[in-house]
């Protein structure tokens, strides 16, 4: 039970984990995969070895310390993480494995005996934090399983199509082995892709969004070519790069909450690179509705012209709809603006301080445009961002 002297020792421990938490969790997970090996095929194993995942659950378990006794404030932070988690199929039975290794971690590092009041209190909270995720994501695996052509776990798909869109870029078009009826999503959505990567003796398991709008026959994949190193990640973006017409991929159902928040409001989608995914779905979802493109603002950042993704499919769509479309290129002629964004240029192609803005690409990109965004006036609560990897919140 959660008590206040529980509440008071896990609070108390807070500052302590933010200066240890990412030694703890290193531990945490060397233990962890030590007597649980086939839990690798759940985690991201690129993140574990550049680290990114031990500091993304330092950096978890140091808020949820922080805020145990005011959980209504974790709301937003628990539904994404949930979602993370059903896309990768975790499991109830798998949330006491991990507790067991994560409080030996804490005691092993802070060098506490398993009976100290410490340990006690935080297999309490953990234990409370489960139930959480717990009941969250069984919700998210029931209302998937439900829908209109909806699945639980893993269903076969087929590669049905591929369609380079720039360089080092290419379309997937995916369809249910079964020939059955797939369930729609919201736009802004992602699909977890399990595949058997090679070099790995591992399952690999990635979160990639859903390019185009719902509806359709098909899930539509975009997914950028990366370096094939076994430590670094690109493992299953090469795989999916060397893949055919005709493969079968494993998918669980679309999850995530990078929606469109408020579909009154006007909307200005701000893409870097591949992050034009989920922000190319929702504004073909937009369009789609309300066969006009007012009240949209859509703007397209990329190294150069080659690496314009979904080029002509955009410049289509705007001249078509009429919506705002601008283009900035880091290198070379053919955009609207060449460098990086700035105040200056934001202030000048974006207008309106009442809409929502949803971007979406690489991380270091994602923090300047989030503090520019906020330079010039607009408010926390109308930023909106997808961060793909381990973490879910930015810098």
């Amino acid at each position: 039970m959660l008590t206040q002297d529980v509440i008071d020792t896990v609070k108390s421990t807070a500052p302590l984990l933010a200066k240890e938490g990412e030694g703890i969790t290193r531990l945490f997970y060397a233990k962890l995969f030590e007597n649980h090996p086939e839990l690798q095929h759940v985690f991201n194993m690129a993140n574990q070895a550049q680290g990114d995942q031990p500091r993304a659950l330092a950096e978890s378990v140091f808020k949820y310390a922080s805020h145990i006794d005011q959980l209504q404030e974790l709301g937003t932070l628990v539904k994404r993480i949930a979602h993370k988690h059903a896309s990768l199929s975790v499991s109830p039975e798998q949330y006491p494995i991990v507790g067991k290794y994560l409080l030996e971690a804490i005691g092993e590092h802070l060098s506490l005996e398993p009976d100290h009041p410490v340990i006690s209190a935080w297999a309490v909270a953990y234990g409370q934090l489960a139930d959480i995720f717990v009941s969250t994501e069984e919700q998210i695996y029931s209302d998937n399983a439900n829908k209109a052509g909806g699945w639980r776990g893993f269903r076969e798909f087929v590669i049905s199509k591929i369609v380079n869109e720039a360089e080092g870029v290419n379309s997937f078009y995916l369809t249910p082995a079964d020939n059955g009826e797939i369930a729609t999503f919201e736009p802004g959505q992602y699909v977890g892709v399990k595949v058997k990567a090679p070099h790995g003796g591992y399952d690999e398991i990635r979160q990639y969004s859903l390019s185009a709008a719902p509806g359709e026959a098909f899930y539509r994949i975009t997914v950028k070519s990366e370096a094939m190193l076994v430590s670094q990640p690109g493992l299953v973006s090469n795989y999916l790069h060397s893949a055919k017409v005709g493969d079968q991929l494993l998918l669980q159902p679309p999850t995530g909450d990078f929606v469109v928040a408020r579909p009154e409001k006007d909307i200005v989608l701000i893409a870097g690179g591949v992050g034009i995914t989920p922000l190319l779905s929702m504004l073909l979802a937009r369009i789609g509705t309300t066969k006009t493109g007012e009240g949209i603002t859509f703007i397209k950042c990329c190294r150069d012209e080659n690496h314009h993704i979904m080029k002509d499919e955009l410049r289509n769509l705007s001249e078509q709809y009429g919506f705002n479309y601008k283009v900035a290129y880091e290198f070379g002629n053919g955009a609207d603006h060449q460098g990086y964004l700035d105040a200056a240029v934001l202030n000048d192609w974006l207008k309106n301080r009442e809409a929502d803005v949803y971007f979406c690409g690489p991380r270091p990109f994602m923090n300047a445009l989030d503090k520019l965004l906020g330079t010039i006036g607009y408010a926390e609560s109308q930023r909106h961002y997808e961060v793909f990897g381990a973490g879910t919140r930015l810098n």
